[in-house]
């Protein structure tokens, strides 16, 4: 997979896509997560209802299973901002020192990073086809 490069806020950020297993057990969380979110009635369209609905989902959230989304949905997220060194947000105590001072830029990369990688909340749902349940054949 290639690598995608996106900026958020003043930082500027390269992914290198989740595979394997690690791809489908974030992906299998992130549905839980989004399908909590979207019960509130708001979902990640607008900005302003996705950090809210995320905020409840999250603050529910156990700490070990927070830690494990955020350090697993960024694992793969290296901050390549020009003029700054290079750092991966690959562990808990990378992530908040790159975010002191402006934690909600975590939820929005959280989202961007789940939208790139296009999991199953974010990805547009395949047409059934194959075998009509109506018809019916008679002898």
């Amino acid at each position: 997979m290639k690598p995608i490069n996106f900026k958020i806020g003043d930082d500027e950020y390269q992914l290198l896509p989740h595979t394997g297993f690690d791809a489908i057990d974030l992906d299998r969380k992130v549905l839980g997560v989004v399908g909590q979110m979207a019960r509130t009635g708001m979902f990640l369209d607008d900005e302003a209802d996705a950090f809210v609905a995320m905020s409840g989902v999250f603050s529910d959230m156990g700490r070990d299973d927070f830690r494990w989304i955020v350090e697993t949905t960024l694992k793969n997220v290296t901050v390549v901002t020009p003029g700054k060194k290079n750092v991966t947000l690959s562990e808990m105590e990378t992530v908040t020192a790159h975010f002191e001072g402006r934690f909600n830029e975590i939820y929005a990369l959280l989202v961007k990073v789940w939208r790139e990688e296009r999991l199953s909340p974010f990805a547009k749902a395949p047409k059934a086809t194959g075998g009509d349940s109506t018809t019916q054949t008679q002898s």
